[in-house]
């Protein structure tokens, strides 16, 4: 054969299975780095979010029980799309997609520069959880022995999808009113006079950070929407699985 040397032969492809398994392995080395990097600082925001909005509804609705009674209905209504009493997989496949849909809006509140409209969502989780603790204590009910059973086994994998989807959230906000900064700043600097700084100024890195800016925002958008999909997605399928058909069993 033309371009190969005598005795040697044509080097094969590897199988497609081990091609996919390399891809995907390279996408989560990927993830990890961004974890490191960007969402373990704000994954810790986001689960203090969530201890304090338990802790504030809980003492909340416990001294209020009017408005308890008031937040259950509103809680029960919002289930109201949740086909409890049908078969585990249809139940799991709807606990999904509520989940995904609200993970989801956690995320995309990133849009917003610098507002950080993500943190609502553990905290509202929080809140929740503290309502149902209330309720529970209210009726004379085991709390730990209750949530140890009915909320641990899935919120295992949903609690840190949630706050996964909230720091996908933070990151996106926190990069894009730095990226609204930078073009701002560019956008001066395009309108005064062009005085270069001198070499070694200590404000080159700053000067330089609009063109970084612009070189990166096409990956922002494809990093969060990495995130979501290797990380936030899996996790709540999981939980709905192990709510629909496991969860059931233990209560």
């Amino acid at each position: 054969m033309i371009g190969l040397e005598p005795g040697s032969a044509p080097q094969e492809k590897p199988p497609l299975f081990k091609r996919a398994a390399d891809l995907v392995r390279g996408l989560y080395r990927d993830e990890w780095t961004m974890w490191n990097a960007h969402y373990k600082r704000y994954f810790g925001i986001a689960a203090w979010a969530l201890a304090l909005g338990f802790i504030i509804g809980f003492v909340y609705f416990a001294i209020r029980p009017e408005q308890e009674k008031k937040a259950f209905a509103f809680f029960i209504r919002s289930l109201r799309d949740i086909p409890l009493g049908a078969s585990p997989l249809v139940l799991a496949m709807t606990l999904f997609y509520h989940n995904a849909r609200a993970a989801a809006a956690a995320a995309a509140f990133g849009i917003i520069p610098f507002a950080r409209l993500s943190i609502l969502y553990p905290l509202a989780n929080g809140a929740a959880l503290g309502l149902v603790a209330s309720i529970s204590k209210r009726q004379g009910l085991n709390v730990p022995l209750l949530f140890l059973k009915i909320v641990a086994p899935h919120g295992v994998f949903e609690l840190p999808a949630f706050l996964y989807a909230t720091s996908v959230g933070l990151y996106l906000s926190i990069s894009l009113g730095k990226k609204a900064l930078a073009a701002r700043r560019k956008k001066k600097e395009d309108r005064a006079p062009l005085t270069p700084a001198p070499t070694g100024a200590p404000g080159g890195f700053l000067d330089s950070y609009p063109e970084r800016a612009e070189a990166d925002r096409g990956t922002l958008w494809a990093d969060v929407f990495q995130s979501f999909l290797l990380v936030v997605l899996p996790l709540l399928l999981v939980a709905a699985f192990v709510e629909g058909f496991i969860t059931p069993l233990l209560g």
